[in-house]
């Protein structure tokens, strides 16, 4: 699956995201959901590292989005 706005493919965390209001998955990576007033959960069981560190760098706006989608597509 692939996000909606980049087109980057999602991890298998982020293709389990639902918006917690309609419960509709949201189909974005979470660089994108960050730009959207939409709250998602995914399943935790399958957040990996990688997922976990993103959301840390998201948090902190220590990352350049186009560095990361390159490194993520190598």
């Amino acid at each position: 699956m692939r996000c909606l706005s980049c087109d980057r493919e999602l991890t298998d965390y982020e293709s389990t995201k639902k918006s917690i209001f309609s419960g509709d998955y949201v189909q974005l990576c979470q660089w994108c959901l960050q730009d959207t007033d939409c709250i998602a959960l995914g399943n935790p069981a399958l957040m990996t590292d990688a997922d976990d560190d993103l959301l840390d760098l998201l948090e902190d706006n220590a990352v350049d989005f186009d560095d990361w989608r390159n490194d993520s597509e190598d």
